[in-house]
């Protein structure tokens, strides 16, 4: 963590010793983050100590109470199938039962699949979302978290990878093979939106002028301006893979991911120019820093550099 702009870092007290995939900030002081093996951290104090909150196995019991409601609920479906519905019923029954399985075996042995995203509405509301379509809600703070993988149309379990809010307050998800979900009530209903690509998406942003941003695998980015319910493709004339994206206010948006790409919009999206960079790193994460400059971790470790329109 840095308290200067970035010109100086130090290692934070972390309880695990595991990839971290996202950090964000709950409000000032209060920072979560995601890790490998189903891991959710929580800080108190800026970053510089962290606690665990959730471990993988903490995760597949929040899995297992639901799916025990699930199979309730497909074992009446099934009882009172008709012969026409009687062979669906069953398949999805078998299908709770294996999940259940497995989710029941985790918690002894630990979900070593990763949380890949948290966010958080406000101070009590907040979503950890990963690998395999777990998707996790808490409403007090984080003091309590429920599963709610359920409430999504994700038969096929896609990773979802991030989760991001409009001005108006719709809820994005998108996530892995084109999954994009989306929630108009403030994540108590999703809904499945048809999808402009069938690649992965691996990040989505907010832009200032009320529009929404997915990008992923070769370079592809589509903008929203009706909430996420249509999209167009943004030509940004590069095929790199974009994994993380950052927006301001005055409508700069800043893509970044493989093979050094950044890019730079700003038009709130609608049309991006490429970012000089030094070698080949791959970036998983942007934001501005306090100076203007555009700062970068990934591979490598962080770096800066100046974004096009200060130059």
């Amino acid at each position: 963590y840095s308290d200067d702009n970035g010109q100086s870092w130090m290692q934070a007290d972390v309880p695990v010793s595991l990839a971290i995939t996202s950090v964000t900030f709950a409000r000032p002081g209060e920072a979560w983050g995601t890790a490998h093996d189903g891991f959710l951290l929580h800080s108190g104090d800026n970053g510089a100590t962290w606690e665990i909150k959730l471990s993988g196995s903490d995760v597949a019991k929040l899995s297992v109470v639901t799916l025990e409601a699930q199979i309730d609920v497909l074992r009446s479906a099934v009882d009172n199938a008709t012969p026409e519905t009687l062979e669906d019923a069953e398949w999805a029954l078998d299908d709770g039962l294996f999940a259940l399985e497995e989710a029941t075996a985790a918690i002894d042995e630990g979900m070593t699949t990763p949380l890949l995203d948290v966010w958080f509405a406000d101070e009590n509301k907040g979503y950890a979302l990963g690998a395999y379509g777990v998707f996790l809600r808490t409403d007090d703070g984080g003091e309590t978290w429920a599963a709610h993988s359920n409430r999504l149309d994700n038969p096929d379990k896609y990773h979802l990878y991030t989760i991001t809010r409009s001005s108006a307050g719709t809820l994005l998800i998108a996530g892995e093979a084109g999954t994009l979900l989306r929630s108009l009530d403030g994540g108590n209903q999703w809904e499945r939106v048809e999808s402009p690509y069938a690649g992965s998406f691996f990040g989505s942003i907010a832009a200032s002028d009320g529009s929404l941003l997915i990008f992923g695998l070769r370079g592809n980015v589509f903008r929203s301006i009706d909430e996420g319910l249509s999209w167009l493709a943004v030509d940004t004339r590069d095929q790199r893979t974009l994994m993380s994206g950052t927006a301001s206010e005055d409508g700069s948006v800043v893509l970044a991911g493989a093979a050094g790409v950044v890019l730079e919009s700003s038009d709130a999206g609608t049309s991006f120019d490429a970012v000089p960079t030094e070698g080949n790193k791959v970036y998983s994460g942007v934001t501005f820093a306090d100076d203007g400059s555009i700062l970068l971790v990934g591979f490598g470790g962080v770096s800066a550099v100046a974004r096009n329109s200060n130059e």
